[in-house]
């Protein structure tokens, strides 16, 4: 508790040596200025602890400080109860996601253009990348990029029993916040974008929200090139839309400035999911993949032919 000056007689000679109508605007003074002291440590007793707490969780979390603006998700397994590919809006807003799945790719130079880029965007990781590759996930998070859940090892969820879905979110889950000190929930990201009415259900229990994407650039695939991949998204591309990107391609990297640019020149503003998901609500589909069904047959092909797994 504060030590605060206590006015007496004999301690008079600090505030002026007056007498008469000195000393009784001495004390009126004197008077005030306690009544202040107090109204001010009441209130601080009212606001001050909780601001301490506060700043006591923020510390614990072992966050750089770059990472500090904490916001609670805007997303909740509430708002899911259907797989998620599209927030449901008119206003030019969009995500920028990439996946880093059974290999990493030439991850560094995927975060490199995605910090340069200075936009929001989120990585998607599977637990298994982050045991055999964690300083290279560790450099996503240095990078105040928000790493997601991709499940354990990319296994399609509806070829799986429930406790392997749970345990494919639980262990990526667990691994992530050996990295950020944070739970990656409500985000998922389906391996494949398949689902089913079941798997959301299951999903939902464990406290994530399934998503998907609006547009995958296919940049995986083996005929993919630079001209493709941003073609495709600018193709596809709707306001409230989810892009998806991927690590083992050589063309992430190399495609991300010039997909930013291309459609900030048409209006589009790049934000974070969980700023898109606070301008509008999701829309939920029970489709086994992304609502946008050009994309979901490009997406088939692509894995048939591409050279490096998502």
């Amino acid at each position: 508790m504060r030590n605060y000056y206590r006015y007496t007689p004999a301690s008079r000679g600090s505030f002026g040596r007056g007498t008469g109508q000195n000393t009784g605007r001495n004390r009126l003074t004197i008077g005030i200025v306690l009544i202040v002291v107090v109204l001010l440590f009441v209130a601080y007793l009212k606001t001050g602890k909780k601001v301490d707490n506060t700043n006591s969780e923020i510390a614990n979390l072992n966050i750089p400080a770059g990472n500090l603006s904490i916001k609670a998700a805007s997303l909740t397994t509430a708002d899911c109860d259907g797989v998620i590919s599209v927030a449901d809006t008119s206003e030019k807003v969009v995500t920028l996601t990439y996946d880093v799945g059974t290999l990493p790719g030439d991850l560094e130079k995927t975060i490199t253009a995605a910090k340069a880029a200075n936009v929001p965007t989120a990585f998607f990781v599977t637990g298994k990348i982050i045991e055999t590759n964690k300083p290279l996930i560790e450099s996503i998070h240095a990078a105040s990029i928000p790493i997601y859940n991709h499940s354990y090892d990319n296994l399609r969820f509806t070829t799986l029993e429930d406790r392997e879905i749970e345990a494919q979110l639980q262990g990526t889950d667990d691994l992530i916040k050996t990295v950020t000190n944070v739970s990656s929930k409500p985000y998922a990201r389906l391996p494949f974008g398949v689902s089913s009415e079941h798997v959301v259900e299951i999903m939902r229990q464990a406290g994530y929200c399934p998503l998907t994407w609006t547009v995958d650039g296919l940049d995986i695939s083996s005929t993919a090139t630079l001209d493709s991949v941003s073609n495709r998204i600018d193709t596809y591309i709707k306001p409230g839309g989810i892009i998806l990107l991927h690590a083992a391609s050589d063309l992430a990297a190399t495609a991300t400035p010039r997909i930013i640019s291309e459609l900030q020149a048409k209006g589009y503003r790049f934000v974070s999911l969980d700023e898109l998901f606070r301008i509008a609500k999701p829309v939920n589909s029970n489709a086994n993949t992304s609502q946008n069904q050009n994309s979901n047959l490009n997406q088939t092909q692509a894995e048939d032919s591409q050279v490096k797994p998502a």
